[in-house]
């Protein structure tokens, strides 16, 4: 294998024991270029975020920092701000040369769930080493929510991956040229929205409702409950405003939509990330992974908007119709993949403009 891993890749790792759980890897766990991560019985609740030096297992951390144990083979209420600490139910022994990178999943970021997963002797969030072995933890903080949570709820997934290769300016211009990739309308953007081998999105500020913002509630939001919710009981929708310019107010939680529209064809995977660091100190997401065929129809890229949870931290934000606010870099798969995203069941390969998650009717 070379490059991320597609499902064939993923599913040879499993069956290999590379990728292991006692509850056994679902099927449904393995997707087009991603593994999805699930919660296992055993959290805690501690008084601060804390990595691993070389050396030191997670679980000797979070039994020596914590405030309570908690068991998730019952639901159990995580309240909002608080940091938890929850085993993951996989296990890695990865081979030479193979590692792995992990990022929330789009439900979990738009109801406001921060995570991040910790390796044994791994000084860094969401990073899993070469030839890794061992157990998978994950940092849990509800932000604007109480959330229900138990054991077997996917909150996270990871690309694994040898000999990662993320496009280049140069690639990207001769791939998106030969076979355009993003979209206003129908209408394919210029080489002049790659910059520095990303294509750049802006904020699309141009419909009735623009996005959601999230509300003070008590209610708890059940991570386990699809289609169970009120919407009204969590967000309020963000209505277009005259002036065409939205405020974001300081650590308030939005979800907004991208104006232009991305597609990812089948030999490729992508990613979201800042388009730029020092363009102010706001989250433009908590979830960033596009799996191969998304955006694509009947075989045709047509593209689809990209949905982004946001949260100005330090200061408001005035955001206008346009602006740019995240980019797309795409990587290689290691082979093509045949089984694209939106063909097996997948929650928002039909979205267009803002949407909540899965969890609200």
């Amino acid at each position: 294998m070379h490059g991320t891993a597609e499902c064939e890749d993923l599913q040879a790792l499993v069956n290999s024991g590379a990728i292991r759980s006692l509850a056994g890897i679902a099927p449904g766990q393995i997707q087009p270029s991603s593994l999805d991560l699930t919660l296992a019985e055993e959290g805690y609740r501690l008084p601060g975020s804390i990595l691993p030096l070389p050396g030191e297992s997670v679980a000797d951390l979070a039994q020596q920092l914590a405030l309570e144990r908690l068991d998730l083979s019952k639901p159990v209420c995580l309240a909002r701000n608080q940091i938890y600490l929850v085993r993951l139910r996989e296990e890695l022994t990865l081979p030479a040369g193979v590692e792995a990178y992990c990022n929330g999943k789009s439900s979990t970021g738009r109801v406001d769930l921060a995570t991040r997963v910790l390796a044994d002797g791994t000084p860094r969030y969401d990073r899993v080493p070469a030839g890794y072995r061992g157990q998978l933890w994950i940092e849990l903080i509800p932000r604007s929510f109480h959330v229900i949570a138990t054991a077997g709820v996917a909150v996270n997934q990871a690309i694994v991956f040898a000999g990662r290769q993320v496009l280049g300016q140069a690639e990207m211009v001769a791939r998106h040229s030969a076979s355009p990739m993003m979209f206003v309308g129908q209408t394919p953007c210029g080489a002049d929205s790659i910059f520095d081998g990303r294509l750049m999105m802006t904020a699309d500020l141009d419909r009735e409702v623009i996005g959601f913002v999230a509300k003070p509630t008590h209610l708890p939001l059940d991570l386990t409950r699809i289609a169970a919710h009120r919407a009204d009981d969590f967000f309020d929708p963000v209505r277009r405003a005259p002036s065409g310019w939205l405020f974001l107010e300081q650590n308030r939680f939005y979800i907004l939509a991208t104006r232009e529209r991305i597609a990812v064809p089948a030999d490729l995977a992508c990613e979201m990330v800042p388009f730029e660091a020092t363009a102010g100190e706001f989250r433009a997401h908590y979830a960033g992974f596009f799996d191969p065929g998304w955006g694509m129809r009947d075989g045709r890229m047509v593209g689809a908007p990209a949905v982004l949870e946001v949260r100005p931290h330090q200061d408001g934000l005035i955001l206008r119709h346009g602006q740019p606010i995240c980019a797309m870099a795409y990587e290689v798969l290691s082979q093509p993949c045949t089984r694209l995203y939106g063909v097996c069941g997948n929650t928002y390969a039909n979205q267009d403009g803002p949407r909540l998650s899965k969890h609200f009717r």
